[in-house]
């Protein structure tokens, strides 16, 4: 039975971990789409920030903390045999959000002027930019039903150990919102053309993506032996429980995503819907290598530290977090060299052609510049998150995590006003406060656990940081000798320290098409980060960095089998633990 389980759990993991990966491929197809059907202008700007209104309520009341909340205590039901109670509590969390996220919706077509109006600079829009906003607004709005439904039926799925067709639906979102960019936007019945392309279009299709997720899950809910029926029992145990676990997560998780992607776009509608766009065009580039390895990691590592915490062995403990942040570390750090080098070349490929011209790839690759080194004090973060949660401390990070999203803020607003980086003040706040608020927590918890081995810390930081300078030059020659030329300018990798200017004009900018030469463009990035890694991985080989056995056994597949213990690192078993979802905080 337990080598059933196993394999069981590896194939989820398998499957988990390829669709994330094609999940995040189409994203950045369909961001690039977007990009060069719209361009950089006020109508992708209004886009973005009508988007950000539902996305915000979703993940403040139906993101990962109501699955972190709703996964353990359905799971404890099925285990213990309790199916009726399983699905009591299953269909009183469906119905709940359903209402809640009715009402959501109803106050978002109501008030949706009234919630654009808190943003501080909106009175600068245009009256056509507001009204847009506010129009897009309501359209995606409804989606927040189906998200949430969709996000309750990936829980329940992934309860009963099945994780290909939460996968699936993640990448049908992504083929819905696609094909809304090339087909739906040229629909006359949309407003659109061939020629003029409408973003109504995309905002339907958002609508349309979120049903296909819930649609397509609940069947299979229903096959797996869920018992769906609409009721409200406040006062069930299992209930209860969910509630005692969401509330701490909810106020954890939305001030992280106010910190990393609410306050950027607020603070940078300041200087128009055009800096909205390039904020977030930055921002989805940085957070790739953000969810792939750092908040994998500190997945990983959370189920052993709360593991070694609640049996007291602290020596333990200390050794499997300082290993997870040794990793992070080693994997933040080149990644965060690599994209302040290659910024122009990764935005050209990625966004650049058609509509999206050479100063919205100049802009795009500011901000990424100036948000890249946020990604390791990100990164570290959500290993010392756990660290706190595993020692049943949820107050800790989230005052912490209180300052970081008010200093964000001022931040922001005071660089804005008193440097040169005008749009990309948010990128550098949001660096500063993340790196400033991770060496806080990191300094609180050396001070709990009396020490977490900070000289060998501090000596895989100065090596990775060696080896990825080493890098950042190899990576620098290869990529200006690989440079294309564009529009009679050769596409040498640049570093700026002034705000390049913004199109404010939206039919001037339109008008404008970038014959492109992708391919020159793919070739330079690929070749250059191929030589990066070959330099950062000879450079840790020859200081004998221990921890480079971890990452080549990872992403080699060599990895090797070790008898689980009580006190065994985490990393072995991390996808064991990972897709099992057992703890509340993970």
């Amino acid at each position: 039975m337990t080598s059933r389980k196993a394999t069981s759990v590896a194939t989820g993991a398998i499957i988990y971990s390829v669709g994330m990966l094609l999940s995040r491929i189409l994203g950045l197809m369909k961001e690039s789409y977007l990009q060069q059907t719209f361009g950089n202008t006020d109508i992708t700007g209004a886009y973005k920030l009508a988007f950000m209104v539902p996305d915000m309520f979703y993940y403040l009341l139906a993101g990962g903390a109501m699955s972190a909340a709703f996964i353990p205590v359905f799971t404890s039901y099925l285990a213990k045999g309790e199916d009726e109670k399983a699905h009591e509590v299953g269909s009183t969390i469906s119905t709940l959000l359903l209402i809640v996220m009715s009402i959501c919706v109803a106050i978002c077509l109501i008030f949706a002027p009234n919630l654009l109006h808190l943003i501080p600079a909106s009175h600068k829009f245009t009256p056509e930019a507001f009204h847009l906003t506010v129009t897009l607004s309501r359209i995606m709005c409804v989606m927040l039903i189906f998200t949430a439904q969709s996000a309750h039926f990936t829980g329940i799925l992934n309860s009963y150990k099945h994780f290909l067709v939460p996968v699936i639906v993640w990448n049908v979102y992504a083929l819905a919102v696609l094909i809304g960019i090339t087909v739906f936007s040229k629909l006359a019945i949309l407003g659109g053309s061939s020629e003029h392309p409408a973003i109504y279009g995309v905002a339907y299709s958002i609508v349309l993506g979120a049903f296909l997720q819930a649609a397509i899950q609940f069947p299979v809910t229903l096959r797996h032996g869920f018992k769906f029926r609409f009721m409200i029992d406040l006062a069930h145990e299992g209930v209860r429980r969910i509630f005692k676990l969401f509330v701490p997560m909810t106020v954890s998780l939305s001030l992280s995503q106010v910190n990393i992607l609410m306050i950027p776009m607020v603070m940078g509608a300041a200087f128009g819907l055009v800096a909205v766009n390039d904020i977030s065009n930055a921002n989805k580039i940085v957070m790739l290598p953000f969810s792939l390895f750092a908040a994998a990691i500190g997945t990983a590592a959370f189920p052993t530290m709360a593991q070694q915490a609640a049996l007291g062995e602290h020596a333990a403990f200390r050794r499997t977090l300082n290993t997870a942040m040794k990793v992070v570390i080693m994997l933040s750090v080149p990644c965060a060299i690599g994209m302040i080098v290659l910024a122009d070349p990764i935005c050209m490929v990625l966004y650049g052609g058609r509509r999206f011209g050479l100063e919205g790839v100049q802009a795009s690759a500011f901000v990424l510049e100036l948000f890249s080194l946020g990604v390791i004090g990100l990164g570290v973060a959500q290993v010392v998150n756990r660290a706190f949660y595993s020692l049943h401390d949820t107050i800790t990070p989230t005052i912490v995590n209180v300052f970081m999203v008010g200093g964000n803020f001022f931040f922001s607003w005071y660089i804005a006003r008193h440097s040169h980086f005008q749009y990309g003040s948010v990128a550098v706040a949001t660096t500063v406060t993340s790196t400033l608020g991770t060496l806080a927590l990191i300094e609180l918890l050396r001070r709990r656990m009396r020490g977490i081995n900070g000289r060998a810390l501090v000596g895989m930081t100065a090596k990775t940081l060696l080896a990825s300078v080493l890098m950042g030059v190899a990576i620098y020659f290869v990529a200006a000798w690989l440079a294309p030329t564009v529009a009679g300018v050769r596409m040498l990798p640049v570093f700026r320290w002034h705000a390049p200017a913004l199109p404010f004009s939206v039919a001037e900018h339109s008008a404008a098409h970038l014959n492109l030469p992708r391919m020159l463009f793919v070739l330079q990035v690929g070749m250059s980060m191929l030589a990066g890694v070959a330099v950062f991985f000879g450079a840790l080989w020859a200081m004998r960095v221990e921890e480079l056995q971890y990452v080549t056994d990872r992403f080699l597949g060599r990895l090797r089998r070790r008898r689980r213990t009580q006190t065994a690192e985490p990393f072995p078993a991390r996808r064991e633990e990972v897709m099992q979802d057992d703890n509340p905080a993970g």
